[in-house]
């Protein structure tokens, strides 16, 4: 069965730079859904028909599954149900989540920085909606990682069910 690995964390807090890193050392498939905004409109910054390019983003996905390859799914996942989205629809993967956390001074900063700005408001939004993982969510392995001052990401620890 293969692994997917599923980012969760706030904006900014460094999952891209972290989900090619691990693409590149573990040889796994890299998919990430700014990736799909860009594809369809030629440009990650146009965020529209949301519905569409969710649909071609899980299909990328199945065919991962399909094909029996480790993936890396490059997105927020920020709350219980988000990352549970991901469970219900691709049960053939052993689930990897990887949880990487930075303060919020931290986001903003890189927010600032990055090719698509997040709207003030709206990032603390998405800050505010990021929920603790769940003893009883249905992960193989917990990574935990943490950006406290934007010198790397640390590894902090793992945890297996």
């Amino acid at each position: 069965m293969a692994n997917l690995f599923l980012m969760s964390g706030p904006c900014g807090a460094g999952k891209t730079t972290l989900s090619h890193q691990l693409a590149q050392e573990k040889h796994l498939r890299y998919l990430g859904i700014e990736d799909f905004y860009a594809a369809f409109f030629g440009s990650e910054l146009i965020h529209a028909h949301e519905d569409e390019v969710w649909e071609a983003f899980a299909i990328a996905i199945r065919c991962a599954m399909e094909d029996g390859v480790d993936v890396v799914i490059d997105t927020n996942a920020p709350t219980r149900a988000d990352r549970q989205w991901f469970v219900d629809r691709f049960p053939d993967f052993t689930f990897r989540l990887v949880v990487v956390s930075a303060p919020r001074e931290i986001c903003r900063q890189n927010n600032a920085v990055r090719a698509r700005v997040i709207p003030a408001d709206e990032l603390e939004a998405l800050y505010d909606a990021v929920e603790p993982v769940a003893d009883d969510e249905p992960f193989k392995t917990i990574l935990y990682y943490e950006n406290i001052d934007n010198t790397g990401l640390k590894f902090v620890r793992k945890l297996e069910h």
